[in-house]
C-alpha cells in the first residue's frame, strides 16, 4: 500500500511538472541577445588637394672680377599639389590620437636681379634682370595629432585636431648668374641662372578640422582643412643659410574608412 501511494505521488508530480516544463523557454532562448556592434572608433583617411605657401626673397653676395656683387632671387608663393594619408583611434570617449603624412610639390619661375661687377672699372656694377624657370620645391611632413570627434549629426562626422609636425623641405635655389657682355663691358644682359639644391627640416605644429559625409557604416567622403607651420633653415650652396617657412594652409578631399 505504501509503495502504491509513493508511485501515485510520483506520477502526480510528473504530470504537474510537464506543463511547467512546456512553458519554460529553452536554455538557448534564455540567453541575452548578442549586443549590436559598437560605433567605429578608428579611421583611415586618404586625401588629395592643394597647399598654399609663402614667398621667399634670398639676397646674397658673390665675388667676380675681384669685386663683390649681389644677387636677389624672389621665389613666388604659388600653390602646390598635395597628397596625404592618415589614421587615428579614439581611446577615451570622443578623444583620440592620429598620425598623418603629407607631401606637396610645386615648380615655378623665380625672378632674379643681380649687380655684376665691371671686368675693368672699379665700382661700376651692371644691373641685370631675368628669370630662372621651373625651380622645384618639395615638402614632406609627418603630423601627430590629438583630436576630438564631435557628436554625429545624421551622416555627418567632424573632428578637430592639433599637434606637432616634422617638416622636411627640398628647394632649388639660385646660386649664380651668367651674363652676355662685350667690350667695353659697360652694359650686360641676363643670360641664365645657375642653381643648386638645398634642404632642411624642423619641428613645427599643425591644427585643423576634418568633415566627413558617411556613405555607409564604414566608408565616406571627407574634406580636410589643416594649417602647418615650421621655421626651416635651408643649407644653401656656398655654405649659406636661407630661412623659409615650411608648411602652409592645406585643403584636400578624399575617402574615409571607419573601423
Amino acid at each position: 500500500m505504501i509503495t502504491t501511494r509513493r508511485l501515485l505521488g510520483a506520477a502526480l508530480m510528473l504530470v504537474l511538472a510537464i506543463p511547467a516544463a512546456a512553458q519554460r523557454p529553452p536554455a538557448a532562448a534564455q540567453r541575452k541577445p548578442t549586443a549590436a556592434p559598437g560605433i567605429p572608433r578608428g579611421f583611415i583617411a586618404l586625401d588629395a588637394g592643394v597647399q598654399t605657401g609663402s614667398s621667399v626673397t634670398d639676397q646674397f653676395v658673390f665675388t667676380a672680377n675681384a669685386e663683390a656683387g649681389s644677387i636677389e632671387a624672389r621665389y613666388p608663393s604659388n600653390a602646390a599639389l598635395l597628397l596625404g594619408a592618415g589614421a587615428g583611434y579614439r581611446f577615451w570617449g570622443r578623444v583620440g590620437v592620429a598620425a598623418a603624412f603629407s607631401r606637396s610639390q610645386r615648380a615655378g619661375a623665380v625672378s632674379v636681379r643681380a649687380e655684376v661687377p665691371h671686368p675693368i672699372l672699379m665700382d661700376q656694377d651692371r644691373v641685370v634682370e631675368g628669370e630662372a624657370p621651373d625651380l622645384s620645391r618639395s615638402e614632406n611632413a609627418a603630423h601627430l595629432q590629438l583630436f576630438y570627434e564631435m557628436p554625429p549629426r545624421g551622416q555627418w562626422r567632424a573632428r578637430v585636431f592639433a599637434g606637432p609636425s616634422y617638416v622636411t623641405v627640398e628647394q632649388e635655389l639660385v646660386r649664380e648668374v651668367t651674363v652676355n657682355e662685350s667690350y667695353p663691358f659697360d652694359s650686360a644682359t641676363f643670360r641664365s641662372a645657375l642653381t643648386g639644391t638645398a634642404d632642411g627640416s624642423a619641428v613645427g605644429f599643425n591644427l585643423g578640422a576634418d568633415l566627413t559625409w558617411m556613405l555607409g557604416r564604414r566608408a565616406g567622403a571627407g574634406v580636410l582643412l589643416r594649417y602647418v607651420h615650421a621655421g626651416i633653415d635651408l643649407d644653401a650652396p656656398e655654405s649659406r643659410t636661407v630661412s623659409i617657412d615650411g608648411g602652409g594652409l592645406q585643403a584636400g578631399v578624399g575617402l574615409r574608412f571607419a573601423f
